[in-house]
């Protein structure tokens, strides 16, 4: 257990005495494809991290269709939020390839979190998650080719760790359109496709469309 602690973002250069405590508490659960690990609305006790595979947080919209929200992987934490602040999961969480996931017992693990490095780590992750949510709800003033070209500058993340039809759905429009938009600008040499990334060749290009 300690050696798939040490793959997780939150537990780098932790020392073994002290994974070795915290591994006492946590226990492997593997998922198949499509598997819901939890339903928004359920209060765990556990807050999770992905070994291996891939993690998909969606929302429902009134026709049931899903709306992607964001991906989880290797390494990554989930679900830690929503303890910190004893609050029901505000999103649901399925595996979107075969997983292996921790489960961490919040109640255990909640007295280590006021002390460095964990402390730290939280408040970084707790920053950066409500300065995203902030960015990107400025999506909606901007047309479908501003919004791609937005995220683009402010999220490039996205086009590395989302799939194609996930990132449309969030950005309100259909891959096709995204494929339209994204073609239109490589054929102009302002972004380019490297392996199974997107890379930026010309910003200052992208922020003449978002000033115009």
């Amino acid at each position: 257990m300690i050696n798939k602690l040490k793959k997780i973002s939150l537990f780098f250069n932790i020392e073994d005495k002290l994974l070795s405590e915290i591994s006492s508490f946590c226990k492997i659960k593997k998922y198949q494809k499509d598997e819901i690990i939890f339903y928004e609305g359920e209060k765990e006790k556990y807050f999770y991290a992905v070994v291996y595979g891939n993690v998909l947080m969606y929302d429902t919209d009134l026709k049931g269709e899903i709306i992607p929200k964001n991906q989880i992987t290797c390494g990554d934490v989930f679900g830690l939020i929503a303890r910190i602040q004893n609050r029901p999961f505000c999103l649901n969480a399925r595996s979107e390839s075969e997983c292996e996931i921790i489960q961490i017992n919040f109640e255990k693990f909640k007295k280590y979190i006021s002390n460095p490095p964990f402390s730290d780590r939280i408040i970084k992750m707790l920053s950066n998650n409500i300065v995203q949510e902030i960015e990107f709800n400025k999506l909606q003033k901007y047309d479908a080719t501003k919004r791609v070209i937005y995220t683009l500058l402010n999220f490039p993340q996205k086009f590395v760790k989302k799939k194609k039809y996930m990132l449309a759905k969030e950005l309100n429009m259909t891959p096709e359109t995204l494929s339209r938009i994204l073609s239109k600008l490589k054929n102009e040499e302002i972004i380019c496709y490297c392996e199974k990334s997107i890379k930026v060749l010309d910003k200052e290009k992208l922020q003449k469309y978002i000033n115009e």
